[in-house]
């Protein structure tokens, strides 16, 4: 659910106010609870205590705890995926896509072989998929299993 503001969503403050701030702080995951926004960032030295101290900082010298909570997250051992270059980055690694909703939810789970401009092209169990960017309604990197 995203909350507008004249024309901007509210994960499009967060993310602006992460990349004035933060710059080299990833966005991975927006959600809205009600009134409880869950952050889910990256940061190229790992996400501790004190990147999510500062993220929630950010975010109420934006003005955007006046209205809402917020909870910031890791990305965990299976990080999100929401633009082209998280996905770009994921070529080569076990993925699984959720597609569609309702009666016409899919999911894929395979290998990310490609990423252009309209999709992705995953290798699976089933043969190799190609799957628009406007399809997909969650992304997450699978973790390694032990080698």
């Amino acid at each position: 659910m995203a909350r507008h503001v004249g024309n901007v969503t509210l994960e499009q403050r967060v993310e602006d106010a992460l990349g004035a701030r933060m710059p080299e702080v990833d966005l991975l995951e927006f959600t809205l609870d009600g009134e409880m926004m869950r952050v889910v960032v990256d940061h190229p030295d790992g996400v501790d205590h004190d990147v999510c101290v500062a993220v929630t900082r950010a975010l109420t010298d934006a003005g955007l705890l006046e209205e809402h909570g917020a909870e910031v997250w890791s990305p965990g051992p299976e990080p999100p995926m929401r633009r082209p270059e998280h996905f770009r980055r994921a070529i080569g690694r076990r993925v699984k896509l959720r597609t569609g909703e309702g009666a016409h939810r899919a999911s894929h789970t395979g290998t990310l072989e490609s990423v252009d401009e309209s999709g992705v092209t995953v290798r699976g169990s089933s043969g190799v998929e190609s799957v628009a960017f406007s399809d997909i309604r969650r992304a997450r990197i699978l973790e390694e299993p032990p080698g």
